[in-house]
C-alpha cells in the first residue's frame, strides 16, 4: 500500500512540473506583451515555414548588429545585452551591447550570430510572427512585397521587459497585417 502511495505522489508531481514548465513560459511571455515596453523594429524578407510550428512571417530586423566595442571579446553564441533606444523616426535601434544584464533601462538578452572585424550580428529572439493557417501565405507575399525597394513600409512592433523581447503584432503601411491582408483581393 506504501509503495502505491508513493507512486500515485510522484506521478501527481510529475504531472504538476510538466504543466507548470509551459504555463509559466506562456505567463511569463503574457507579462511581457501587456507590461513590456513597446518598440518599433524595421523588418526585412526571410523565406518561411516551420513543419512543427505552423506558418509564420519570416522577420529579420535590419537593426540587428552593432559596431564591436574594441576592448570587449566577443565570441558566436555568447549572450549579450543590447541596449535599446528609439532613433529621431521611432524606431528601436541597438546602441550599444554589454556581456553583463544591465540593472535598468530597455535591454533584450541575445546571442552572438557572429563576429566580423568590426562588427557584431545579432541573434534577436523575435525572428518569426505566426499567423492563422489560411493568412500566412497572404501576408508572406504581402511582406515581402512591402519590405524591398523604394515601399520598405514594414516594421514589428515588440513588448521589451527584463530583456525578454516577444513579437507583439506586424506592420505593413502602418496597418497591423491582420488588417493589411483584409484589403488584398
Amino acid at each position: 500500500m506504501k509503495k502505491r502511495t508513493y507512486i500515485i505522489a510522484l506521478f501527481l508531481i510529475l504531472a504538476i512540473v510538466q504543466t507548470a514548465a509551459p504555463f509559466s513560459m506562456i505567463v511569463r511571455r503574457e507579462i511581457v506583451l501587456s507590461q513590456g515596453k513597446q518598440f518599433r523594429f524595421k523588418t526585412q524578407p526571410v523565406d518561411p515555414y516551420d513543419a512543427f510550428r505552423g506558418r509564420y512571417v519570416a522577420l529579420r530586423v535590419k537593426e540587428d548588429n552593432i559596431d564591436k566595442p574594441k576592448d570587449m571579446l566577443i565570441q558566436r553564441d555568447q549572450t549579450v545585452y543590447a541596449i535599446i533606444r528609439n532613433d529621431s523616426d521611432g524606431f528601436a535601434k541597438i546602441v550599444e551591447i554589454k556581456v553583463v544584464r544591465p540593472k535598468s533601462g530597455d535591454y533584450i538578452e541575445t546571442k552572438v550570430w557572429y563576429v566580423q572585424k568590426d562588427k557584431v550580428q545579432l541573434k534577436m529572439p523575435f525572428d518569426r510572427f505566426y499567423m492563422e493557417e489560411k493568412s500566412a501565405p497572404k501576408a508572406e507575399r504581402a511582406y515581402w512585397e512591402h519590405s524591398r525597394g523604394e515601399k520598405e513600409s514594414t516594421y514589428i512592433v515588440v513588448s521589451i521587459k527584463s530583456g525578454l523581447a516577444v513579437a507583439k503584432d506586424l506592420y505593413i503601411g502602418g496597418k497591423p497585417i491582420s488588417e493589411f491582408i483584409k484589403t488584398i483581393k
